[in-house]
């Protein structure tokens, strides 16, 4: 078909035209709750409040903050000496320069080593705590990089007639660190919970979970931020889905109309052909031997193939097909016949 790629393209960009709404709609119902958590200081009165919002069966979505104590001997930096905390996530990134499409070279990140560690640890204030569940799945961590190192690559002879050739070289190598150190001041946005005599905070099935050393607004400033975006590429394929719908409706009108006049050109032919045949028939009665087994009116016309009976006229022969009328044979091939 002539829109083949048309469609193709239309499919494609309403992949992710539904993409991009997906993460704006995501993005607002986050934004709705961080706005709508409520502020829970880390006292005596929070595991009351907390059960009591259980006892109703609401689930409890809310703020607090708090200083980040581990529950045990924290955990220390494997590059940094003397830096200890909670959690630690070490990184090997290769930078290399790859030659794209267009045959401009550009930069690119892979990662090729990844090692998370965490320790149950704890926001605390004065004397009590809430323990913080699934902090590497946290959909916010704000973590402190206390190990940043790049080393660049000198690429000999060979490793430049390789890239040359592969559209890959390499530019370098680098080793970060992370750690959220312990003694940190931290604000925790998620879904509390009482289990036991202790209280937990852990992802929400709805919004995840935030633990950020910013506070609530600036956390909702920053998702505030990154709707724009967002709307950008939904109205950019919102107008490309448009455009191309808009051709391909084009299209399939020009085929349509297209169609319709073959069809009646068609049909003019058709009839002009009948009434030129018409009126080369002989004006003289036709024996019944002369005439059409199908309609009885014009004369035998048409030939029929292999068997070679004729027993049609031209008018009658599109309507017959697959067998003969006569002798019930396979019909391969017809032909106009003349009979003096």
């Amino acid at each position: 078909m002539d829109i083949i790629n048309e469609s193709v393209a239309l499919g494609v960009d309403l992949l992710i035209f539904g993409l991009c709404v997906r993460e704006y709609v995501h993005n607002r119902r986050v934004v709705g709750l961080l706005k709508t958590a409520p502020h829970y200081s880390i006292d005596g009165d929070l595991k009351g409040i907390v059960e009591r919002q259980e006892a109703k069966g609401l689930p409890v979505y809310a703020e607090i903050r708090g200083t980040v104590t581990p529950r045990g001997v924290p955990l220390r930096s494997a590059l940094v000496p003397g830096v200890s905390g909670v959690l630690q996530v070490l990184k090997l990134q290769e930078h290399r320069v790859a030659r794209g499409f267009t045959g401009f070279w550009m930069e690119h990140r892979k990662l090729l080593f990844r090692s998370a560690n965490e320790m149950p640890f704890e926001l605390r204030s004065q004397q009590h705590g809430v323990e913080i569940v699934d902090a590497l799945g946290a959909a916010v961590l704000d973590v402190d990089v206390v190990y940043d190192h790049y080393k660049l690559s000198i690429p000999s002879f060979h490793d430049l007639l390789l890239g040359f050739f592969t559209g890959i070289r390499q530019k370098g190598l680098q080793t970060t660190e992370e750690v959220l150190r312990d003694g940190s001041p931290l604000t925790a946005v998620g879904r509390l919970q009482l289990v036991g005599d202790s209280l937990r905070m852990q992802p929400s099935p709805e919004a995840g979970l935030f633990l950020t050393t910013a506070t609530k607004s600036g956390l909702i400033q920053r998702f505030e931020a990154a709707k724009w975006p967002m709307i950008l590429k939904i109205a950019l394929c919102g107008a490309v889905s448009g455009f191309l719908i808009g051709l391909i409706a084009k299209k399939l009108y020009r085929k349509k109309r297209q169609q319709k006049e073959e069809a009646r050109i068609h049909s003019r032919l058709e009839r002009e052909r009948r009434e030129r045949r018409a009126r080369s028939r002989p004006a003289a009665p036709l024996s019944d031997d002369q005439l059409c087994v199908v309609c009885a009116t014009n004369p035998k016309e048409i030939i029929l193939l292999p068997c070679g009976h004729v027993c049609l006229c031209e008018d009658c022969s599109p309507r017959i097909a697959a067998k003969c009328p006569v002798c019930r044979g396979k019909i391969v091939s017809k032909a106009a016949a003349f009979i003096a």
